[in-house]
């Protein structure tokens, strides 16, 4: 029985494990997932990149209207200089930050209607931001003291109308 398993063993002897495939040179599929995971981790890199650029204005409107309110608050501003950089911020977003075709020339009620629209708020047209038309000109000058809050929750808050608000 003895003799019986040594020459098993020995026909045995001949057959061993295989070596280890090597390192070098990577095999196809490995290249494939390291060319992958490169692409979409620039493709990332390029869509908070353009996010960030695209946000940057409104982050600047909000920011400056921020102030604005700060300086009206303390007294620093008065009522008709604060309803004339308010005008000019929302004049700012609507022509060089969004483009809206025809903002450029519109003052007075086709103005307030563009901002209603861009806000969804009527209180441009019927409320405080009717101050910001061209009753501002006339000699009895207008103002509503409730054009803070509109401001508040308009350009205080502004943000990109293509971009999603979550959770709200």
């Amino acid at each position: 029985m003895n003799e019986q398993i040594a020459q098993a063993l020995a026909q045995l002897r001949d057959i061993h494990e295989p070596a280890t495939p090597p390192f070098w040179p990577i095999p196809i599929g490995w290249w494939i997932l390291a060319v992958s995971i490169i692409a979409v981790i620039a493709c990332l890199i390029w869509w908070w990149r353009s996010r960030t650029a695209n946000d940057r204005a409104y982050r600047s409107i909000r920011g400056t209207a921020a102030e604005l309110r700060d300086l009206y608050q303390e007294g620093r501003l008065t009522e008709h200089e604060y309803a004339d950089a308010a005008n000019r911020l929302y004049k700012h977003l609507l022509v060089n930050i969004e483009s809206v075709p025809g903002s450029v020339q519109a003052d007075g009620l086709p103005w307030l209607n563009m901002l209603a629209d861009r806000f969804d708020d009527d209180a441009f047209v019927y409320g405080a931001g009717k101050c910001l038309g061209t009753i501002r000109y006339r000699p009895v000058s207008f103002f509503d003291r409730q054009l803070d809050e509109l401001i508040a929750r308009t350009l205080c808050v502004v943000r990109n109308p293509s971009r999603r608000v979550i959770g709200t």
